[in-house]
């Protein structure tokens, strides 16, 4: 059953997957091109989640054996269509219209709350933690500490962040995902598919002096 784009459109999302391949997957159970892409980019994970979000009352009604009425399905396509237009924005639709937040001030919201978390700061690269103040980390320096992807009003982040040395970091990496999710739905109304923390390097003493080179590349072996 085709339900994505019209004839001769061809959407594709900012990663630069078709959007088509991820429709087919979702409704006719084809398999993903790219497993290990797929897996790890938020933007598609975003647009999964959104489109098993939409389908999902078609299946149910396949499950209990109901031929799905022209109208359900009429608004299911439309609001696939859709999908690939606000690969930048979540959206939030309301009886009065819809409200749309930018992934950027997802990115903001969500390094905030990671700061909140002891023993934890922002991994900004180049050998950089964060300092504790909230303005770089919501602003553009912080940026690169996050990764977002939103699809209608599914959100996917993944963080990256340096933990003081001695922090139990499982431990750490759960707390920020636990806030961070809280955050999101307190601050956006949206609720993340998935927080994914990825924890770069430790620090020595405090989030002041960090041991990689460059907090953005995992190290193969012990520090020299």
């Amino acid at each position: 059953m085709s339900v994505g784009a019209a004839p001769g459109e061809q959407e594709r999302l900012p990663c630069g997957t078709d959007h088509e391949e991820l429709v087919a997957q979702v409704v006719d159970g084809a398999p993903a091109r790219d497993p290990a892409h797929q897996g790890a980019c938020p933007h598609c994970r975003a647009v999964l989640a959104q489109l098993r979000q939409a389908w999902a009352p078609v299946l149910q009604l396949q499950r209990e054996h109901v031929r799905a009425p022209a109208q359900l399905l009429a608004d299911v396509v439309a609001r696939v269509r859709a999908l690939p237009r606000s690969t930048w924005y979540a959206v939030l639709p309301t009886e009065d219209g819809e409200t749309r937040i930018s992934a950027r001030v997802v990115g903001a919201v969500a390094r905030l709350a990671a700061q909140e978390v002891p023993s934890v700061s922002l991994a900004l690269g180049r050998g950089r933690a964060a300092a504790g103040g909230t303005d770089g980390a919501a602003g553009a320096d912080g940026a690169e500490a996050t990764h977002v992807g939103v699809a209608g009003s599914s959100v996917v982040v993944d963080v990256r962040v340096v933990v003081t040395m001695g922090t139990h970091l499982p431990s750490a990496a759960q707390r920020v995902r636990e806030v961070v999710t809280r955050r999101l739905a307190q601050v956006t109304g949206l609720s993340a598919s998935a927080v994914d923390v990825t924890v770069v390097d430790v620090a020595l003493d405090g989030l002041g002096e960090v041991r990689a080179d460059d907090a953005g590349e995992p190290r193969s072996g012990p520090a020299g």
